[in-house]
């Protein structure tokens, strides 16, 4: 049985630098990275790539691909590099899963279907299991973001039976105003 790492600390979401004619500007991300490893800010320990502010959804595949190669040589150790594999697609975030274990990606996210939504906690598992275990070294977060996903569903009911399916599963990137349920996930993650 694995062992996965969780992180602590603050968890920068990186932005996508696009040219002025929408292509990728893979070339800005060395001095991003670089920013990042110096910010004065302290407890940075991990981006997540290509999630919600780095505008996955209006990426191509080959391009999260490149984006995230990108960021590991940038990032040169100096911090986690998380990589967000969210798709309506769980083929495509599969086939992203897969390829951020091979590239050597710190920890995968997937943030939920937002087209054909999942309705119980148990359709949010069995969506995102095969997706986990395409990348089963790496730690998975469920990056919970109900304001875009319309996916609204008990994060610490999904903390509990998503560990039953999906092994690599540690912990949730909660992107919601219920402080109430947040509570409830930071006080179950505190006692495993």
């Amino acid at each position: 049985m694995n062992n996965y790492e969780k992180l602590e600390g603050m968890v920068a979401a990186t932005f996508t630098p696009l040219d002025e004619n929408g292509d990728v500007n893979l070339s800005v991300i060395d001095k991003y990275a670089d920013w990042i490893a110096s910010t004065p800010i302290k407890g940075v320990f991990a981006i997540i790539v290509c999630g919600t502010t780095g505008e996955f959804s209006s990426l191509a595949i080959d391009e999260r691909k490149l984006i995230l190669e990108k960021w590991l040589v940038s990032a040169r150790k100096r911090f986690k590099v998380i990589a967000h594999v969210g798709s309506n697609c769980q083929r495509s975030a599969m086939e992203l899963a897969r390829h951020a274990a091979q590239v050597g990606a710190d920890a995968i996210a997937s943030i939920a279907p937002s087209f054909f939504k999942p309705g119980t906690v148990d359709e949010l598992v069995d969506f995102f299991a095969p997706i986990c275990h395409s990348a089963a070294g790496l730690p998975f977060y469920y990056y919970n973001m109900p304001s875009i996903t319309g996916v609204n569903l008990p994060v610490d009911k999904f903390l509990v039976e998503g560990k039953k399916k999906i092994p690599n599963l540690v912990g949730t990137k909660f992107t919601h105003n219920n402080l109430m349920e947040m509570g409830v996930c930071i006080e179950l993650e505190q006692h495993r």
